[in-house]
């Protein structure tokens, strides 16, 4: 299907024009969409109108001040919006359930696959979260500290604390007034980017010890295994993809993650002028310039290397 293309005021015509919501996340949810869901959710309630959040794979705990004392009560679902979702794919276990029940889709991927009625994207914001903040600005619900925090995290997480190519000069005034608020985003922010547990650290010397290189060192390729994944909390392998780019001299990085028998996902990452959005178009993926991910199926990890290596190469060509 063709979505409508629709701007920030008629996006927050529809949310003020009906009720009862179900807000759709990703699945394997980050600190975007979970923050954009939450936040809105938080947002509506604020207007009055009844919201929930829902999303295919657990939260992270690390996110549980997102939902505290957010009383979402009974009720029987009208509306379905989603947050951060670029193919109905993403949805994971609620796709079926859901693919063709959404009425607005809030999204800032360039390779957005249209599945929802309306579509409201911002494909040049660093985080969905900054069209989201807008969003509820145009809505009128007030800002809190609650709310700040949600938005906060999602920007935060989704731009790498700021540091990636995608942040803009609105991304911080966006930031900025969010920090008016007293939410703590120094303890928040050792929490989402500095704190480890044993087991990450364990991961990542399993990542270090298992990457290798390609294309004269400029392509570098870790393959991690389902026994090495599920020996893990989820939160515990949530940034990993960023390892393999920080090596000096590497331009694309790789994480190759086994998620069933002959099915890998691979999680690239850029350093340079190679757009990984397009890298991963070519096998029917998506994402950013800089960051985007696809699937190979029926494959071994071999020869799924093997072709992205091929079509890397060519991109640095």
């Amino acid at each position: 299907m063709t979505s409508n293309r629709i701007n920030i005021e008629e996006a927050a015509e529809i949310l003020r024009s009906h009720d009862n919501y179900t807000i759709l996340s990703h699945a394997t949810p980050d600190g975007d969409t979970a923050g954009c869901a939450y936040a809105l959710c938080r947002a509506l309630h604020k207007l009055g109108k009844k919201a929930r959040v829902r999303c295919g794979d657990d939260f992270s705990d690390r996110f549980s001040f997102m939902w505290k004392n957010l009383g979402c009560g009974s009720f029987d679902e009208e509306t379905v919006i989603s947050v951060d979702v670029a193919d109905a794919r993403l949805l994971g276990s609620l796709e079926e359930l859901y693919k063709d029940k959404v009425l607005l889709a809030i999204d800032h991927h360039i390779s957005h696959v249209d599945f929802a009625e309306s579509l409201c994207v911002e494909p040049y914001a660093a985080a969905c979260a900054q069209t989201v903040y807008k969003i509820i600005k145009v809505l009128g619900a007030e800002l809190d500290k609650d709310i700040a925090a949600c938005l906060y995290t999602a920007i935060a997480t989704d731009s790498g604390c700021f540091k990636f190519s995608s942040v803009s000069p609105e991304t911080h005034r966006i930031a900025a007034e969010l920090l008016e608020f007293d939410f703590g985003f120094a303890e928040l922010n050792y929490v989402l980017f500095d704190l480890k547990t044993k087991e990450r650290i364990a991961l990542e010397e399993t990542i270090y010890k298992n990457m290798k290189y390609y294309l004269d060192g400029k392509c570098a390729i870790v393959v991690l295994s389902r026994n090495i994944l599920n020996s893990v909390d989820p939160e515990d392998a949530n940034g990993i993809s960023a390892i393999p780019r920080q090596v000096e001299g590497v331009e694309v990085g790789v994480i190759l993650k086994e998620k069933k028998d002959g099915v890998w996902k691979a999680s690239l990452r850029s350093n340079s002028n190679a757009d990984v959005q397009k890298i991963c178009g070519e096998f029917g993926g998506g994402g950013h310039a800089k960051a985007a991910g696809c699937t190979f199926t029926d494959c071994t990890p071999d020869e799924a290397i093997e072709k992205l290596v091929a079509v890397i190469g060519k991109s640095f060509n």
